[in-house]
Parts: C-alpha cells; sequence; structure tokens
C-alpha cells in the first residue's frame, strides 16, 4: 500500500433521500456483461447496501466501499441507476461508454443529495499498472511532484499520470500542495515504493473551512498472464 494520509470527513445529517425513480426500460441489454467496480468517495452513515437497476432488472446488494475497489459487478445495460435497498430510493444516474467492457465507477458526493459518478474504463490499454488517477474535487489548484514528474490540476478536474525517475530503483519522493493567493500550501510529502501491481485512485477534497486533504484507494492488479507459446 501506498502510505498517505486518510481523510476523516464530517458529513453531519445529509438529505440524502430523494424522490423515487426508474432507470429506463427502454434501455438496450448488451449482448455480453459488462463488468463494474464500485469505490465511493465517502460513504454517510447507516446509509445501507444498495444496487444497481436498469429496467427491471437488479444485482444483488452491496456494500458501498470507501478504502478499497469493490468485487466486480455483473450489469446488462449501459444505462443503469443505483437505488438505495432500504427505501428503494435512487442515489444516482450513470451512462457507461459505448467503449469497453469493465469500468471503475467512482461516487462522489453532490448537494443536495445522492452521488454523482466518475466513470472511469478499466480495460482502457492506456490505464496501466503503476498509473495513478487523480481526482480534484476542490476550488483550487492541486500541484504535484510524482518523483521526476509535474502534476498540475486545475480545480475541478481528473487526470491519469504515474511517478517517474524512482530514487534507487525503489521509491519515489512525492509531494501534493495547493495553489492559494496568499500562496502554495504543501499537503504533504511522502515516498511511494515502486509497485507495478497496483493501479491508485488519489481524490482531493476541500472542507467547509477551505482546507485541503486528500486519500488515495489501491487496486491490485497483479501481473498479466504469460503469453502463449507460438507453433
Amino acid at each position: 500500500m501506498r502510505h498517505l494520509p486518510s481523510i476523516l470527513l464530517l458529513l453531519g445529517s445529509l438529505p440524502w433521500a430523494v424522490a423515487p425513480a426508474t432507470a429506463q426500460d427502454t434501455a438496450k441489454p448488451t449482448p455480453h456483461p459488462i463488468q463494474l467496480r464500485v469505490l465511493a468517495e465517502v460513504v454517510p452513515e447507516n446509509l445501507g447496501q444498495v444496487y444497481f437497476v436498469s429496467g427491471k432488472t437488479k444485482t444483488p446488494a452491496f456494500d458501498l466501499p470507501v478504502n478499497n475497489v469493490s468485487d466486480p459487478i455483473l450489469v446488462h445495460s449501459r444505462e443503469l441507476q443505483l437505488n438505495l435497498v432500504t427505501k428503494d430510493l435512487p442515489l444516482c444516474k450513470l451512462v457507461l461508454p459505448d467503449a469497453g467492457s469493465s469500468f471503475i465507477v467512482i461516487l462522489c458526493p453532490t448537494k443536495p443529495s445522492g452521488y454523482r459518478a466518475e466513470i472511469i474504463r478499466a480495460d482502457d490499454p492506456s490505464f496501466k499498472r503503476g498509473d495513478v488517477f487523480f481526482l480534484n474535487r476542490t476550488e483550487k489548484i492541486i500541484l504535484g511532484k510524482l518523483g521526476s514528474k509535474r502534476l498540475v490540476m486545475p480545480a475541478a478536474s481528473s487526470a491519469i499520470s504515474r511517478p517517474q525517475g524512482a530514487t534507487n530503483g525503489a521509491y519515489y519522493d512525492i509531494a501534493f500542495a495547493a495553489r492559494d493567493p496568499s500562496g502554495d500550501k504543501l499537503l504533504s510529502t511522502v515516498r511511494w515504493p515502486v509497485d507495478e501491481q497496483i493501479r491508485s485512485y488519489v481524490f482531493f477534497i476541500q472542507d467547509a473551512n477551505g482546507r485541503v486533504t486528500y486519500r488515495a484507494v489501491d487496486e491490485f492488479i497483479g501481473a498479466p498472464p504469460p503469453a502463449s507459446p507460438r507453433n
């Protein structure tokens, strides 16, 4: 694991319940199942389990994870709705891209209620082992030093990057800062070990007082299968 500061988000009482709705019955099923893995930025206390629905087709209920990417969830439509089990209320609607059959769905809370889905194509060849998906959910520019590589993220943006220039081939020197009118505010300096068996997801979040914090979640990928021998 890459050891980054974790965040304690004090949500208080959020009005998560919204008016009932149903995913479109006209959504066309896909000929082959689509694999979703879910990661929530934060989950309100006592939210309960959720499920995806398209038309009359529902997935098994599951808990929203915040510290790891969920196990694969199979769906058969690219137009989906995330519902709360206890009251059968919708939390989020999402439309998957036409290309791809495996996706990471990152759920970010919205005001006044529910989630917004950030969808990443997990089977995109350009999203590789060792890559990091950065999500800047703040109103500030985020600056990063990923080993010898620089990162500049405008407010409310996302990016995929990867560290470079490992020290002794063993670790990267990492630093993050938030740009402020009074000067750049250092968030953290840390060392990330070189690990080509994971992809990571890093969230930058701003609280009601304007303070920026961040946390990271790693996804184990594993080594690719050996190539088949040629005759």
